[in-house]
């Protein structure tokens, strides 16, 4: 396969040109993304709250790759392949709690520790059974709460990339000892490369002209926004408690808007008013799809506020997905070819710094080269 020329992305975001449109829409980039990004990097998986018991599993997946994560007998959380070593049926769909994997195809069986057990005509077959175990794949947690994989065996530990996010996310989100996985992820899929998604994610200068609701309840000129090597912060004030997006009862227990990404694909979240964060996936699908996951965390027994609900997951929501799927179109534009960041030394509303870094980390996972636009 022929290498994608990647441009040079100026150290400055003052000075610097965007990735080019074809980094959205070449099936080719697409597919170095893959082995030089989304298989060397840290994917969100799940809580370390569903992994409570051993026996206790998540599935998840990058692509085409399937693993699963689970508790095993001596309560460490291991990573395997989700592929039977027979005849590679998938073992495992979904999350819940098993004794022992057995394939639904051959019914070949591995322990939760992913040692092969039992197989029909398998004691016949000389010193096979230890070539039979499932394939590790590397598993780490952030916070203690919440679970990452990654299919590079080589890849930097997780704690070397988000130094200093654990911090902040246990100082700032309010109650976060105490916030536990409420309800089944949610997933919905969104016609536009993975990256547009993590473009519009990093910045709020589209807030005012598009988020009209958002802006009104949060303080725009609060906003700051910080860039670190591997992962980025936006914080803002709340502006009024009576909005156009949702009530924020007079003393609530958080009146900020915090967001944190982590690369490639992870996001925290939280909204002003009762102690709730999200966490969401930006993964690819192809190179014009993606699909975004949902998990939500919650104080025990916390009742979900209904009109915070209907604005993030309908009003909000559907704005960005508006957005993000129009860009894709343009961006196969003949009439476009890149664009440029705007500035902000002060790091405030209108600040691209985090969409250059963001874009700065795709060019050097591919391994930039020059390229003249």
């Amino acid at each position: 396969m022929t290498t994608v020329a990647t441009p040079d992305i100026a150290p400055s975001p003052a000075e610097s040109w965007t990735l080019p449109g074809r980094a959205y829409t070449d099936p080719q980039w697409f597919q170095q993304e893959r082995t030089a990004i989304h298989f060397r990097s840290w994917h969100y998986a799940g809580s370390t709250q569903e992994l409570a018991r051993p026996g206790s599993y998540v599935t998840a997946r990058i692509l085409d790759q399937s693993v699963i994560i689970l508790r095993d007998k001596d309560l460490a959380i291991r990573g395997f392949f989700n592929v039977c070593q027979h005849r590679a049926h998938e073992l495992l769909q979904g999350r819940g709690q098993v004794s022992v994997i057995t394939c639904p195809y051959h019914a070949w069986s591995y322990g939760i520790d992913g040692h092969f057990r039992t197989g029909r005509g398998v004691a016949d077959m000389p010193k096979a059974t230890g070539a039979f175990n499932l394939r590790s794949v590397r598993v780490e947690t952030l916070a203690d709460r919440f679970v990452f994989f990654n299919l590079d065996p080589h890849a930097p530990p997780l704690a070397e990339q988000a130094v200093g996010l654990e911090a902040e996310l246990r100082a700032e989100v309010p109650d976060f000892a105490q916030l536990i996985a409420s309800g089944a992820p949610s997933t919905q899929e969104i016609n536009a490369n993975w990256k547009v998604l993590v473009d519009n994610f990093l910045e709020c200068y589209h807030c005012r002209n598009a988020h009209p609701a958002f802006a009104d309840m949060l303080d725009m000129q609060s906003y700051r926004v910080a860039s670190h090597p591997h992962w980025m912060s936006q914080k803002f004030s709340l502006r009024r408690h009576d909005n156009a997006a949702y009530p924020v009862e007079i003393g609530a227990r958080n009146t900020r808007g915090l967001f944190w990404w982590l690369w490639p694909t992870t996001t925290f979240n939280v909204l002003p008013g009762s102690s709730e964060l999200t966490v969401f996936n930006l993964l690819p699908l192809d190179t014009a799809r993606s699909v975004q996951t949902l998990q939500r965390f919650a104080l025990p027994g916390a009742v979900p506020d209904s009109a915070r609900d209907r604005y993030s997951n309908t009003d909000l929501t559907d704005e960005d997905v508006s957005l993000c799927e129009s860009v894709q179109r343009g961006l196969g534009s003949m009439g476009y070819q890149a664009g440029r960041f705007v500035h902000d030394p002060q790091g405030g509303e209108i600040s691209e710094v985090a969409v250059h870094q963001f874009h700065r980390l795709v060019a050097e996972a591919l391994g930039a080269m020059k390229s003249a636009y």
